[in-house]
């Protein structure tokens, strides 16, 4: 009995050997252990997309974490722990060099930011003046969170402060105050113009005090990332015309450019 045990045993080793075997000898050449990202909210449809698309190219699984640009830096100050971090300001980019989290930048896509209505702008919504009315519902992200009223409150000054004393409501990401506008529960919200696109019952309205900005989204090495290699070439594949670049494009963004994918 002990002998037929062992041979049992010794059957399921080989077995397991030749598994592994076998997925490692059709895994796709370069592949690595899972890189773990860090995005801001506002990519996430076209990260997930992309995300899926570097599995299928290269076998390797990217980990995707979202929120917004200053919440997802504050936790990697304290954690220390990831490959890339993804945010859409350069304010956040400076913000994680100077704390020394990241090393490398590879510029991905541009964003500019825009006030959403509900499709059709029912409640006639032309101006920054007509979110004080006192019938306009707004919604705003938090500037310390979310990259997009951070820029919004350097650009707009005394006019942000009104603007945030008068919202209904203020949350942590910029996808947030999108689908508020989007459910009808807000009249209008300000948000980066990709994101109007995402969500089928909104539309952009472009202001002069606004319509000059333009912020890039970058993908960051984080310093302590364990395989910066890969990392720097996942951020290379967002860039790639024919493969990142190609889905920032087909969501609304302005690609940064970047080279023809070739494997590298």
């Amino acid at each position: 009995m002990k002998k037929l045990v062992a041979l049992l045993l010794l059957l399921a080793a080989l077995l397991g050997a030749v598994t592994l075997f076998q997925r490692r000898a059709s895994a796709p050449a370069g592949s690595t252990a899972p890189l773990t990202v860090y995005c801001a909210a506002s990519l996430k449809k076209s990260l997930e997309t992309i995300a899926e698309q570097y599995r299928k190219d290269t076998g390797v699984e990217v980990r995707l974490q979202f929120g917004g640009s200053g919440t997802l830096l504050s936790g990697l100050r304290v954690a220390r722990q990831g490959d890339l971090y993804l945010p859409v300001d350069e304010g956040s980019v400076a913000d994680a060099r100077k704390a020394e989290v990241v090393r490398e930048v590879v510029p991905i896509a541009v964003q500019r930011p825009v006030l959403a209505v509900r499709k059709g702008n029912p409640k006639h919504i032309h101006t920054l003046g007509d979110l004080l009315r006192e019938d306009v519902k707004t919604a705003l992200a938090n500037p310390e969170a979310a990259s997009i009223s951070r820029v919004s409150r350097k650009a707009l000054g005394e006019k942000w402060d009104k603007l945030a004393a008068h919202a209904t409501v203020m949350k942590p990401t910029v996808t947030e105050v999108a689908a508020d506008v989007n459910l009808g529960t807000v009249d209008a919200a300000i948000i980066w113009d990709t994101v109007t696109a995402q969500f089928k019952d909104t539309q952009a309205v472009e202001v002069p005090e606004l319509s000059s900005i333009k912020e890039n989204a970058s993908a960051c090495v984080l310093t302590f990332s364990t395989q910066p290699e890969a990392a720097l070439r996942f951020a290379r594949y967002l860039t790639a015309p024919d493969k990142g670049g190609a889905v920032f494009q087909a969501n609304g963004f302005t690609p940064a450019g970047g080279e023809k994918w070739a494997g590298q």
